[in-house]
């Protein structure tokens, strides 16, 4: 997606026509119980699906919390899940005084959204961004978890990320709202599609790769200026927690793949994991991109079940590794 930004951002000129043309899409399809919090000034938008032991859901960086759609069916017949847009995305609120949308930001809005919702313990399952924010809270309120399953989430972030071309394309208001209007046009979500799911999309079907776009979709028919650029500067300046992180006690599987894009900055946190938190489950898919929960919702619901319910009387890989302290699964 962001090769796809930044040739959006060299063509701005030609973006200007989008922002005044573009049609305004409807709002996400509606599943589970769609869920509006009324008593708070910025709320955090959640849909609610099945009942059972609490698992919340927390998006990508924005992403919303249709992002989980291909996972949701597989895991809600156990559980109740609470698949949340982040602030900034989606339904929820855009505070623009206050709020840097930073990942200790909005780890604190997930645990508000835990008291108002009465839950005092949970398992958290996040993803990239979404999953920086698990391990926070992990982290930092350590006493609101029983486990945690990060999909390429992060504890270390590499310095200069490539968000930083981002944030010079959406920093200026007038390219920054073409850019922005040519995103939320629509004519480009398989392209973006097709970006996200790299190596992957040849792989997947017809049906497959248009449930993904339509996905993607989504994410693109919500996206604002200031929140995606606030978003973007949030991750791009990531605090290093890797000191708060040394004290989680709470179990958790991480989730990677070896074709992401992101692997540079996996492989950092799979090292620190091994240093400082040797009993972390680590499970790398040797032909699976970063986002997982798009790619391969089958294998990544079974593992997140089997690691939830504690099903630990059979080791979940048991695929060959050259490395013994890394799980690794074939394509």
């Amino acid at each position: 997606m962001l090769k796809q930004i930044t040739q959006f951002f060299l063509l701005s000129c030609a973006f200007l026509l989008c922002v005044s043309c573009a049609p305004t899409r409807g709002s996400h399809t509606k599943a589970g119980m769609d869920r509006v919090p009324i008593a708070t000034e910025n709320p955090i938008h959640y849909v609610e699906f099945g009942q059972g032991p609490p698992i919340i859901l927390i998006p990508g960086l924005f992403g919303i919390h249709s992002g989980f759609n291909r996972v949701i069916p597989l895991l809600k017949d156990h559980n109740r899940l609470i698949a949340i847009d982040n602030f900034g995305t989606g339904q929820s609120g855009r505070p623009k005084r206050d709020f840097d949308y930073t990942v200790a930001e909005q780890a604190e809005m997930v645990v508000a959204l835990m008291d108002d919702l009465d839950i005092s313990r949970c398992d958290i399952v996040g993803v990239s961004y979404g999953g920086m924010i698990a391990l926070y809270i992990a982290a930092r309120y350590p006493e609101r978890v029983v486990s945690i399953v990060s999909i390429e989430g992060a504890v270390i972030m590499p310095k200069n990320t490539p968000y930083r071309r981002l944030i010079q394309g959406l920093k200026y208001p007038i390219i920054g709202d073409a850019i922005i209007g040519f995103i939320r046009s629509g004519l480009f979500d398989k392209t973006m599609a097709k970006d996200i799911m790299g190596s992957s999309w040849a792989d997947l079907t017809s049906e497959e790769q248009q449930e993904i776009t339509g996905i993607i979709a989504k994410n693109a028919a919500v996206a604002s200026r200031h929140t995606w650029l606030s978003l973007a500067r949030a991750l791009n300046n990531a605090e290093d927690f890797s000191e708060k992180a040394k004290s989680i006690t709470a179990p958790v599987l991480y989730l990677s793949g070896d074709q992401s894009a992101f692997r540079e900055m996996t492989d950092m946190n799979i090292a620190f994991f091994k240093s400082h938190l040797p009993k972390v489950e680590m499970i790398s898919f040797a032909d699976g991109v970063h986002d997982l929960e798009l790619q391969k919702p089958k294998e990544v619901a079974v593992l997140i079940n089997t690691f939830i319910g504690q099903k630990a009387s059979s080791p979940l890989v048991t695929a060959n590794d050259s490395d013994p302290e890394k799980g690794r699964l074939g394509s």
